[in-house]
């Protein structure tokens, strides 16, 4: 049978009988498991492939998802390669010592060590024998290779990220054919003081040499780089993880938070109400307390739209700048109102508007600039009404011969997009006043609709530009990802410091600006989580530290309405706002006018 360890790991329990996994009938065993797996539905959770004692549980979960990630298993192993990447350099300081010892004990035998970082890119490899690295060359094992669990099966580095434990894959275990004469074992290595994942070591070695050592010798190193992981650790590092165990002991049931742009540590209460994205945004609020030194509180609404009443202090670390900060969180009484500004949801907000108007007779008109996603909410209704088509036109390139059909079906929902560029003919405007479906029309500013569709329109409602939305861009960010990822891939997430750098932009495409840029930064991190590197050149940096004052963005309304008016003439619009040609040009550079 198999059972747990106590390090975590499902290994062979030897005082039943049966064969070990690494023995020549239980090889045999395995690789018919494997076989059955890979002859089943790839869909059918109930698959046999765990029937065989000998798999363990973490293995047969790792095959599944293998099969259901579209891994091929008969072909060479062959994850992305960057061999100019250079990452996790703390993590390289930590284990470059205990990774030459460890090498030095291993001299002359056939096992090699890899350390990899959280997503399995290959940092470091070394040998007992230097011929080892030709046969580890054959599979991607080299610096500068990926080998998560998504590109190339069941392997002692991308299953590990997954499982995120010790694990033993011997032999046939492994998914992809041309692994399956190597035996590795991974262990993963944890920030000390976070409890994140940093990385993975591995040892491989032909599975013919498997033997039960491999473990615990790896396990030591483990907990040697771990150790000196906490050794660099940083004053600010220390400072923010010891007030966050001390508000954590003393608030046991309240949600606790500790921070600053680089490190989040929470609390189980805490977690319950953070998605990845809140990090940014919370630090984002909490800038205030760090720049005044003093305790700030506020009502913040997170991406779940989870509203709370937050109490943030500075954590000082006997410098001349606070580590960062604390925040204690309780839920609010689920009221919106009153969020801190720059935390609230406006598309929450905007949502539950559009529900309501929706529910009176007649179209409904969206407005506000390009891309801000007027087509976007529309869409949501729809789903939120349930059943029934939707059809969406562009009335720039004209009415389809279904149009007549699809206004005339109650269960229909019919978006009309560029409602402005309609002709005046009567034809349409008589259709939708007697449509059944629901209909929802779309321009960039309400008076732009020809008369007659804008009389049919008894409700309209403006979408605010993204640059005015600050509170919405985590969880649009977070819903924009998980379309643009593939369906049988990862779905990617923004680091805290990436999504600091995106709200920092004035964002003059709006929503469709993002999605491009987000589009773009998905494919430079290769669709692994993206960090400010990623970011297009022309988003890291040099854009404003903060958002737009209210003040601010009105005045930047003001000239983008001049400009659109004066057909992009900067002259024209200048004299229109009583403004002299060298001042409309400044001020488009710093508000960053497209």
């Amino acid at each position: 049978m198999v059972q747990a360890s106590s390090t975590g790991m499902v290994v062979h329990d030897r005082s039943r009988p049966g064969p070990a996994r690494w023995s020549p009938e239980g090889q045999r065993l395995i690789r018919r498991a494997r076989e059955r797996l890979l002859s089943g539905d790839p869909g059918d959770p109930g698959a046999p492939v765990a029937t065989e004692e000998l798999v363990p549980p973490e293995i047969a979960a790792s095959w599944r998802r293998s099969l259901l990630s579209g891994v091929d298993p008969g072909r060479m192993p062959t994850g992305p390669a960057d061999p100019d990447r250079s990452g996790a350099p703390r993590l390289l300081r930590a284990a470059e010592p205990v990774l030459d010892r460890l090498v030095a004990q291993l001299a002359g035998t056939s096992t090699a060590v890899v350390l990899a970082d959280a997503q399995a890119w290959i940092l470091w490899r070394g040998a007992g024998r230097a011929a080892l690295f030709a046969g580890l060359d054959a599979i991607s094992a080299s610096p500068g290779c990926c080998l998560g669990e998504e590109r190339v099966g069941t392997n002692g580095l991308g299953t590990v990220v997954e499982e995120r434990r010790p694990t033993l894959i011997v032999g046939g275990e492994h998914y992809q054919d041309a692994m399956q004469d190597f035996t590795c074992v991974g262990v993963p290595i944890l920030d000390p003081l976070s409890r994140r994942l940093e990385g993975v070591l591995d040892l491989t070695c032909a599975s013919r040499d498997t033997n039960e050592i491999l473990l615990p010798l790896l396990t030591e190193a483990v907990r040697e780089i771990e150790v000196r992981l906490r050794e660099q650790a940083t004053m600010h590092e220390r400072a923010l993880f010891e007030e966050f165990v001390a508000r954590s002991r003393r608030r046991r049931s309240t949600a606790v938070a500790s921070l600053n742009e680089e490190f989040l540590f929470t609390n189980s209460a805490a977690a319950q109400l953070f998605e990845p994205a809140d990090h940014a945004l919370l630090w984002d609020w909490a800038r205030g307390a760090v720049a005044s030194g003093r305790e700030i509180t506020g009502r913040l609404t997170l991406t779940r739209d989870v509203v709370v009443d937050a109490r943030c202090a500075p954590v000082d670390a006997g410098g001349p700048y606070p580590a960062g900060v604390v925040v204690t969180m309780v839920p609010a009484d689920g009221r919106a109102g009153a969020c801190v500004s720059g935390s609230g949801s406006v598309w929450a907000h905007l949502q539950r508007r559009v529900r309501r108007l929706a529910e009176l007779s007649g179209p409904l008109l969206l407005h506000g600039e390009p891309g801000v996603g007027k087509t976007r909410l529309a869409r949501w209704l729809h789903e939120r009404a349930g059943g029934g088509p939707c059809t969406v036109v562009d009335c720039r390139t004209g009415r389809p011969a279904a149009l007549a059909a699809a206004l005339a079906d109650p269960h229909a929902t019919v978006i009309l997009r560029r409602a402005e560029v309609l002709d005046t003919d009567g034809l349409l405007t008589a259709l939708v006043g007697a449509a059944d479906a629901r209909v929802v029309l779309t321009a960039g500013r309400p008076d732009g609709v020809p008369g007659g569709l804008l009389d049919e329109s008894r409700v309209a409602l403006g979408v605010p530009p993204l640059r005015d939305r600050a509170g919405d861009l985590p969880r649009l960010v977070d819903e924009l990802l998980g379309e643009l990822a593939p369906a049988d891939g990862p779905r990617p997430r923004c680091t805290a410091q990436a999504m600091t750098a995106l709200r920092a932009h004035l964002w003059p495409g709006n929503v469709r600006e993002l999605r491009r840029v987000l589009a773009t930064a998905m494919v430079t991190a290769m669709h692994f989580d993206i960090g400010v590197r990623h970011l297009p050149e022309g988003y890291r940096a040099g854009a404003p530290t903060r958002p737009l004052a209210r003040l601010e963005s009105t005045e930047r309304d003001a000239i983008v309405a001049a400009l659109e008016k004066a057909g992009g003439n900067k002259d024209r619009a200048a004299a229109d706002l009583g403004i002299s040609r060298a001042t409309i040009y400044r001020k488009i550079r710093r508000f960053g006018i497209a």
